[in-house]
């Protein structure tokens, strides 16, 4: 049985490597939680609005 690793962002934060953004991650086969950082909410709210405009 493989075992799953799950991140999970702190209150007011959200994860992210920079693609996938999310307070809860799963780790597929072949992530690391290296690859991931926190963020505010403020700063993935403002990456979302930028993608809007495109």
């Amino acid at each position: 049985m493989k075992e799953r690793t799950v991140l999970y962002a702190d209150e007011g934060m959200i994860l992210t490597d920079g693609e996938i953004y999310g307070r809860e991650i799963f780790l597929a086969e072949g992530m690391t939680a290296e690859s991931f950082r926190e963020i505010p909410e403020a700063e993935y709210e403002e990456i979302l609005r930028r993608e809007r405009e495109i």
